[in-house]
């Protein structure tokens, strides 16, 4: 029976194994899980994610046809070193498969090319999907479940290993999505990462506060959405920010050019105009996204036309002319009241 080894059974991982069981793949296939942690791999098991656990990475891939690599992603060249000497060693099924689940990608194209042999076969993956709870305990078959799955195949790959991969993830219920490493980490650096460091630096500013033991009483859901990346697991957070640094803080560096252009428009006394257009137009792209405008086609081919200030209005349901008269109202009883103090 062919032999799947899941080396790393924490959220990922065991969140594998059982969509490989709850959509009858085990059948003809042979689970064997291993990680570092023998408890993740023993719970991994008792919730019927892995058959068997193997004590060691040479015990769990012996024979191994597909290798799944789920680790934060700095524990990942180890385990490629671990793998690569047990395929020199030909205890890895001839013309086997190894992929992974990392968070970046350059890094990790790099490591597999310096430690595997040819006798296997690399294709890099990153399934665009989590929670920011760790481990088996947090595992759920339908994690993936419509969620898009980077592939960044190694150069020697051939194309029977990523059509394994490949359903690999259809089984997953997720969509493979191809790029090459160095695109995979300017974009999820954006999307992933960023969000991320934000809601960090977030959460320290306002708990550094020295007012934080009244704030906490007042945070609600908005403030615990915004930082809900914060209690994201240390040692993978770690990770990304380590093996993706200078795109990260290219990200964080427009980020804050945002951010000043934001606090610009908020302070200007006749820029009331200008701030509620930004809050309006991020208020409808965001509702496009959430309701499925994705892709080269939604967003460039079909290019959003900025609309002139009385379309834009229409769109908002005439909140921009409301929003304008209270504010020209606003600033001439604050000029008038300045003139009485002057007189």
């Amino acid at each position: 029976m062919p032999r799947v080894a899941i080396l790393g059974t924490g959220l990922i991982g065991t969140s594998i194994g059982l969509r490989l069981h709850s959509h009858g793949r085990t059948s003809d296939l042979s689970v064997v899980g291993w990680d570092r942690n023998p408890d993740h791999a023993r719970e991994a098991r008792e919730r019927g994610a892995i058959a068997e656990t193997a004590a060691s990475v040479e015990e769990a891939v012996a024979g191994a046809w597909l290798v799944v690599l789920a680790a934060p992603v700095l524990a990942l060249r180890s385990l490629l070193e671990d793998v690569g000497a047990e395929a020199a060693a030909g205890r890895i099924a001839a013309n086997a498969v190894v992929t992974d689940t990392g968070s970046t990608k350059a890094d990790v194209m790099r490591w597999a090319t310096e430690t595997l042999p040819a006798s296997v076969s690399f294709v890099g993956g990153h399934p665009m999907a989590g929670k920011t709870e760790p481990g088996p305990a947090a595992a759920d078959g339908a994690l993936f479940e419509g969620a898009r799955w980077v592939l960044v195949p190694s150069r020697s790959a051939p194309g029977g290993a990523v059509e394994t991969v490949t359903s690999l993830i259809n089984t997953m219920g997720a969509e493979a999505m191809f790029m090459d490493a160095e695109e995979h980490d300017a974009y999820v650096a954006a999307v992933s990462h960023l969000p991320l460091a934000a809601a960090v630096a977030l959460f320290t500013l306002v708990r550094e506060s020295e007012a934080w033991p009244e704030m906490s009483m007042l945070a609600s859901s908005g403030f615990l959405g915004a930082t809900r990346l914060a209690q994201s697991d240390t040692s993978m957070a770690y990770d990304i920010f380590a093996t993706n640094r200078e795109q990260v803080a290219h990200w964080l560096e427009r980020y804050g050019d945002e951010i000043a252009r934001f606090r610009e428009r908020l302070l200007d006394d006749e820029g009331g105009e200008a701030l509620f257009r930004a809050l309006g137009e991020a208020n409808l792209d965001y509702a496009r996204l959430a309701s499925g405008d994705v892709g080269r086609d939604a967003w460039t081919e079909s290019p959003r036309d900025i609309p002139s200030m009385s379309a834009f209005d229409l769109l908002l349901g005439g909140a921009l002319s409301d929003k304008m008269r209270e504010w020209r109202q606003g600033q001439e009883e604050s000029r008038e009241r300045g003139s009485r103090r002057r007189r």
